[in-house]
């Protein structure tokens, strides 16, 4: 599953609408011009996830989004040869990134600064085609320092090593509001629990808690 640099893949998205999802849980006919909706000050960490976005995401998780989530989990199975058996993260990570000038993630951060365990792979997929300004931008390598802009479109996810890469945002001046998700995804093999907690869900690092186990794929 891990590779040592940032790469995209592709995903249906007929077989699997996310925004969609996303646009009818928000309650909004275009996710892109949420900021003009409701006004928020610049995000500090402590307040990156505190929108009424992020309310009524986390609110409707469980019945509106967590099914297509599997069905978008079963498909990486595959793509990735764990058939068998997954660890995933149970509930992904909302980011709201609203095109004001604002930011998605209150700092530029390693996760392993939140203790997150290295052997984690990072997943992050927009629900919008996302410019210079409102996406991620990232090292290529640990500690390398060459920070640039990845691009991803609707229906591409970006995979990386986000417990050792450096990476965050810079304010969105595109006029275009991002939102996305982001999760977590262990080989079995090489998973450690952890007693540590989630900074955003406030969980232990293990089964039970911040992850879930999937079984096997349902194949081809």
């Amino acid at each position: 599953m891990y590779r040592p640099e940032p790469f995209k893949f592709k995903y249906d998205t007929e077989a699997i609408p996310l925004r969609e999802c996303i646009q009818s849980i928000l309650g909004v006919d275009d996710i892109e011009q949420i900021h003009t909706l409701k006004k928020y000050d610049f995000f500090e960490r402590s307040k990156d996830q505190g929108t009424t976005w992020h309310e009524k995401y986390y609110q409707s998780f469980d019945s509106a989004f967590y099914p297509l989530y599997l069905t978008l989990l079963e498909y990486i199975q595959k793509e990735f040869g764990y058939e068998d058996e997954l660890i995933y993260q149970k509930i992904p990570t909302f980011r709201v990134q609203l095109g004001d000038g604002n930011i998605a993630v209150g700092e530029w951060h390693k996760d392993k600064t939140y203790n997150h365990g290295s052997s984690e792979v990072n997943f992050w997929l927009p629900f919008v085609d996302t410019n210079d300004t409102n996406t991620i931008h990232m090292e290529s390598k640990e500690d390398l320092g060459d920070y640039k802009p990845y691009n991803v479109d609707y229906g591409e996810v970006l995979v990386f090593d986000g417990a050792n890469l450096m990476h965050g945002n810079v304010e969105n001046t595109s006029g275009k509001t991002r939102v996305s998700i982001d999760f977590r995804l262990v080989d079995p093999k090489k998973f450690t629990p952890s007693t540590e907690g989630s900074i955003n869900m406030n969980t232990t690092f293990d089964v039970g808690g911040y992850f879930e186990v999937k079984g096997p794929s349902s194949g081809q």
